[in-house]
């Protein structure tokens, strides 16, 4: 494949990848629409609290696993353009490096944190 080719296809995941979490970002709202009913209502049921958890931790795992799928994409494709000497190689394997980047440790720490908010609003007792 070509320079041009790969990186279009890159570029092409990317939006499918930002599409995904889009939507992850609407489902944690959601999740914390739930978590703050829950909290709000004295009397909230066991069963709607457990599924409540339920919900925030497909939300959190897939959310994960989605920033991880983009990680190893970007790096498979930075390691295509490095074999065929592209100039936009050294620029991507930045990315691929960063704490910040997908699938990186912080990605991972920031679906742990949103995990760890929900189910502390969900299960602490309101005052």
């Amino acid at each position: 494949m070509t320079e041009v080719q790969l990186l279009n296809l890159l570029y092409l995941f990317f939006i499918s990848n930002a599409m995904y979490f889009v939507g992850f970002v609407i489902l944690i709202w959601l999740g914390f629409r739930f978590a703050n009913n829950i909290y709000q209502n004295e009397n909230a049921d066991v069963l709607a609290r457990i599924f409540a958890t339920l919900f925030y931790v497909c939300v959190a795992i897939l959310m994960t696993f989605n920033g991880l799928t983009g990680g190893t994409v970007l790096e498979a494709y930075t390691a295509q353009l490095a074999d065929i000497g592209s100039s936009a190689a050294p620029r991507l394997q930045l990315a691929v490096d960063n704490i910040a980047g997908l699938g990186g440790p912080l990605s991972i720490f920031f679906s742990v944190l949103v995990l760890i908010m929900q189910l502390t609003l969900t299960w602490r007792k309101n005052n």
